[in-house]
């Protein structure tokens, strides 16, 4: 954890950070270090986060055991999303981007996006421009079912 003023508010940002705050009913799968959870906002059907458990702000900040159980975590998801949602492909990302102001859409919180694709998708429709949806709650209900 960062020390002097900064560390406040590195504090302060935990304190109200989403994935710090993450319910036990929304976890697709959970690791000693790492959880995997939909995206709220998908670009496409099976949008999945792999998120690590402690708060980490970039890649550089996660110590190697920990970055192994997420790589691990993101290696199962995608073996599912493949599996049971029967999906092409996946792309894995993970945006560091400190310049943009946190959103809805932009946390300080590290963490990977695997997002399911296929032939000619509407990500690749839109040049990666693709409008996110909203997850329904249900939605959301029937996906974490059909992953675990």
């Amino acid at each position: 954890m960062k020390s002097g003023l900064f560390g406040v508010i590195v504090k302060m940002k935990m304190n109200n950070c989403i994935f710090c705050k993450i319910q036990k009913e929304e976890i697709i799968i959970e690791t000693e270090y790492s959880y995997a959870i939909p995206d709220k906002y998908p670009v496409s059907k099976g949008h999945l986060l792999i998120v690590p458990k402690k708060h980490y702000e970039n890649i550089t900040e996660i110590p190697d055991k920990e970055l192994f159980d997420i790589i691990k975590t993101i290696k199962i998801m995608e073996k599912r999303l493949i599996e049971k949602l029967k999906v092409k492909g996946v792309d894995l990302r993970q945006n560091y981007r400190p310049f943009v102001p946190e959103s809805k859409l932009r946390k300080i919180h590290i963490h990977f996006h695997l997002i399911p694709r296929s032939f000619e998708d509407l990500v690749y429709k839109q040049q990666g421009k693709a409008k996110r949806g909203k997850l329904s709650e249900k939605e959301k209900q029937i996906l974490i079912e059909k992953l675990k």
